[in-house]
């Protein structure tokens, strides 16, 4: 009669992945931590620097929208030949 001994070493599927590891707690709270003090420490920087965040933004979003128009303000026209104000060729 043959008995069967259980092995102590874990099978491949059974070892934790990084994510649910020591390391993984460890780095989180390094990273929080870290994040707390970048955010207390730095917040007149980046709250002098929001009014010219919103002037980038705002003209990133114009140049944006603008594209595909003519440069002197006029749309250019998709439908055929050009006409002005009414007239009808």
């Amino acid at each position: 009669m043959t008995t069967q001994r259980t092995t102590p070493h874990r099978s491949t599927g059974d070892i934790p992945s990084f994510w649910r590891s020591r390391w993984f707690v460890g780095f989180l709270m390094f990273a929080v931590a870290s994040l707390y003090m970048l955010v207390t420490e730095h917040r007149a920087h980046y709250l002098s620097a929001l009014p010219l965040i919103l002037l980038l933004g705002c003209t990133v979003a114009h140049v944006v929208m603008r594209r595909g128009r003519a440069v002197d303000g006029q749309q250019p026209n998709r439908h055929g030949p050009e006409t002005h104000h009414g007239e009808h060729k």
